[in-house]
């Protein structure tokens, strides 16, 4: 029998638990906004160029999957996740400023050094990935994780977006000044963000954790599972789907600043105008995953999310790029927080955080095979209509659609939620079904 104290000592400590999980998520979402929105405009400001950029992010994502990979077994040699979360946080914090200001010691390299230094401190930066994911979906029940987490990402998504906006607004000032500075403020910033984020997270409450031999399983065992296990197929597809994203993904910032000649704080607009509707919809993507299920949301948004690069071949209109990244934003929504929740659903408490760095692994390398791909294509493709953009926004978009395809055919729902048709969904999700119900209602009351 548990002890009636003990048990209200437990859930005390979870709460408080997810009260650090915000605060933590706060500091943490100034620091990402920096990092990940503001990386290709210093790798700009060192003077990259179309493939240096694409190394950038293979260089990057390669290493930051790879070092995933071996998350649970230092995990597990360490005996606590939440060692390896405060460890690899209060590192990645000390070295953010540094990372930016090395590479003017090495003139001549100063890309190469700054593309080395930014993927082993995001390394560090991502490693405890799997152990804070694991550790949190302890906290929340599983049929409230959507509502959970599309509550907090919105949150955080609120801050992430100002956070955005401030760097583009710093860098116009600097801009007429010395972009040097501008720059040494964002990664200072960035620096103290990660470290306040790592006070919250020594708060947090670690429950009892032991993992059994049994539930141990390799990357080699994970992937023979293919054509059985649907969790592997889900990952190795979406794998699929983040290479196909990452062939153009890391061009549309270079896209918009040398092409399009759009400023920080224009750049910064478009940016925060994906970010903010991708973390202001993701509550509302959360409803409908825990209803109709994390998978039902992925099939219908890998479909959709293959048409946003089409889009940017229509126009150069500021106002029309607007509406594709909010457009972009909402797709990406549901995308990001139902990817997430499908692994949670799919994963036994003692393998999650395994199930979770084999499936990140995975994303990871998709997205650096596709972004070196881009960079090798980007020198060497056929421009289209006069731009090599467009060309590897159709490639990117051709790719993400075969990949959305085979995940619609060859995957499957976990959980026992309501069964809904991707196309019903859409209807719903658009407010046509509500529209057609209601015409209904009122010819059948008129006939009455």
């Amino acid at each position: 029998m548990i002890n009636p104290w003990i048990f209200k000592q437990k859930r005390t400590k979870i709460r408080n638990s997810i009260k650090y999980s915000f605060w933590d998520g706060i500091f943490a979402s100034i620091q990402f906004a920096i990092v990940d929105q503001f990386s290709t405009p210093i790798a700009l400001y060192f003077g990259a160029n179309g493939f240096g950029i694409g190394m950038l992010n293979f260089v990057r994502n390669s290493l930051v999957s790879i070092i995933q990979i071996f998350s649970a077994n230092i995990t597990y040699s360490l005996k606590s996740r939440k060692k390896l979360m405060t460890f690899s946080v209060f590192l990645a914090g000390m070295l953010w400023l540094p990372t930016y200001l090395l590479p003017f010691l090495f003139p001549h390299h100063r890309i190469m050094v700054f593309i080395v230094l930014f993927a082993v401190v995001s390394c560090l930066n991502m490693i405890a990935a799997p152990a804070w994911a694991s550790l949190i979906s302890e906290y929340v029940p599983y049929n409230k994780r959507g509502q959970f987490f599309g509550l907090r990402n919105t949150i955080l998504g609120i801050v992430y977006c100002v956070s955005i906006i401030g760097g583009g607004l710093l860098l116009n000032f600097f801009e007429y000044h010395s972009l040097f500075w501008g720059f040494a403020l964002l990664m200072t910033l960035a620096s103290l963000s990660r470290l306040v984020s790592f006070g919250f997270l020594s708060q947090l409450y670690e429950p009892k954790w032991k993992v059994k031999p049994t539930h141990y399983f390799s990357f080699v065992q994970f992937l023979a599972n293919f054509k059985n296990d649907n969790f592997t197929r889900s990952s190795v597809l979406m794998a699929f789907m983040m290479s196909g994203v990452s062939i153009a993904s890391p061009f549309f910032a270079v896209y918009m600043l040398k092409e399009l000649r759009i400023d920080y704080l224009g750049y910064s607009i478009l940016i925060g105008a994906a970010v903010i509707t991708t973390y202001l919809s993701q509550f509302y993507w959360g409803r409908y995953a825990d209803k109709y299920g994390n998978m039902t949301i992925l099939k219908l948004n890998t479909l959709l999310a293959s048409v946003i690069p089409f889009l940017w071949l229509v126009s150069t209109n500021f106002e029309y790029l607007f509406c594709i990244q909010v457009f972009g934003g909402f797709i990406w929504a549901g995308l990001n927080l139902c990817s997430a929740n499908f692994v949670y659903d799919s994963a036994i408490q003692a393998r999650r955080e395994r199930s979770i760095s084999y499936f990140n692994f995975l994303s990871g390398l998709g997205l650096g095979v596709g972004a070196l791909l881009g960079g090798y294509l980007f020198r060497h493709i056929p421009p289209l209509h006069g731009s090599v953009f467009f060309s590897l926004f159709v490639l990117s978009g051709l790719v993400r659609f075969l990949a959305a395809l085979c995940i619609n055919l060859f995957t499957k729902e976990v959980r026992h939620v309501a069964s809904i048709r991707v196309r019903e969904l859409l209807f719903d999700l658009s407010g046509i079904r509500a529209i057609n119900l209601l015409s209904r209602e009122l010819i059948f009351r008129n006939k009455t």
